[in-house]
C-alpha cells in the first residue's frame, strides 16, 4: 500500500499489504503540527498536485504519455520531490495499468508507452551509480541475474540517496565474480538483490555460499522486489534476509556515530 499525506499529498511510506499498491492516506511528520492551520494557498497547491496525478492517470490509460520531459518539468513546478513522483505516483500507476492490460481494458501499446516513459524518467533521475574510493558505498544494490525489471533498483537508489546513504547501484545486474569483486573492494554493510520471480534466486544463493570465504565480516545479504513482497521464503541456513519494503533494509546498516 502506498501512503500519501492527506494534507500536502507527498509520499510518506509503503506499508502493509506490500503486494497491493492501492493509495491510502495519513499525515506526514511535517504536516502533523500544522494540520489545522493550512491556508487557502496551501490547499491550492495541494489541488495542483492532485490534478497532476489525475492527468497522469488518464494519460497512462490512453497511452498518450511518451516523453518524460514535460512530466518532470511539471512535477518540479509543483514542488514534487523525485522520490514522491516515482514511488508515490508513478509506481501505483504502473501497477494499475499493468492490471488493466491483463484485463484487456487498455492496449499493449498504451502499457508499453507508459512503462517506457517511467523507465526513461527513472534512469534520468537515478543518482550516479558509480562509487568513489573516498566515499565507499555502505550498500550495493543490483538486479538478480534474470531479473530484467530495472525500475525497482532505480527507485531504491532514489530512496537511499534521499537519506544521504552512500550506495552503489546497477539496474542491469552484474556477473557474480564482478559483484564479489566490488564487495571485496568496498566492504559494504549491505548487499541487496532485486528479485522479481523465485527462480531468479540462483545467483543470490551462489553469492550467499561464497560470502563465507571473505577475509572480513560479510555484508548482510538482502532480497527485495516483487518476489519478496509476495512471500519469498529462503531457507534460514542460507542467511538471506527478505525485505518487503525499502525501509526494512535500514536496520541492517550499522548505526553511525
Amino acid at each position: 500500500m502506498i501512503k500519501w499525506c492527506s494534507y500536502c499529498l507527498h509520499f510518506i511510506e509503503e506499508c502493509e499489504p506490500f503486494d497491493d499498491y492501492i493509495i491510502s492516506h495519513g499525515v506526514c511528520p511535517a504536516c502533523a503540527p500544522k494540520a489545522l492551520t493550512f491556508t487557502r494557498a496551501d490547499k491550492h497547491a495541494i489541488q495542483g498536485i492532485r490534478t497532476f496525478f489525475m492527468a497522469l492517470q488518464k494519460a497512462s490509460r490512453s497511452g498518450a504519455v511518451q516523453d518524460w520531459t514535460p512530466v518532470l518539468a511539471e512535477s518540479r513546478r509543483l514542488g514534487i520531490p523525485p522520490l514522491d513522483l516515482m514511488m508515490g505516483m508513478l509506481q501505483p500507476l504502473l501497477v494499475e495499468i499493468g492490471g488493466l492490460w491483463a484485463e484487456g481494458k487498455v492496449t499493449v501499446l498504451a502499457e508499453h508507452r507508459f512503462s517506457a516513459m517511467v523507465d526513461a524518467l527513472a534512469s534520468h533521475l537515478r543518482p550516479e551509480a558509480g562509487a568513489r574510493d573516498e566515499v565507499p558505498p555502505r550498500l550495493i544494490l543490483v538486479s538478480a541475474d534474470g531479473n530484467f525489471h530495472t525500475l525497482g533498483v532505480q527507485m531504491a537508489a532514489l530512496y537511499f540517496a534521499s537519506l544521504g546513504l552512500p550506495h552503489l547501484t546497477t539496474a542491469s545486474g552484474l556477473p557474480t565474480e564482478e559483484l564479489l569483486g566490488l564487495v571485496r573492494r568496498y566492504q559494504p554493510e549491505v548487499l541487496g538483490f532485486s528479485v522479481a520471480l523465485p527462480q531468479q534466486m540462483a545467483q543470490v544463493e551462489e553469492v550467499a555460499a561464497r560470502l563465507a570465504d571473505l577475509p572480513f565480516p560479510p555484508p548482510a545479504l538482502l532480497v527485495g522486489g516483487p518476489a519478496a513482497r509476495q512471500g519469498l521464503d529462503p531457507h534460514p541456513a542460507l542467511g538471506i534476509h527478505v525485505c518487503r519494503d525499502l525501509k526494512a533494509m535500514l536496520p541492517y546498516l550499522r548505526q553511525e556515530g
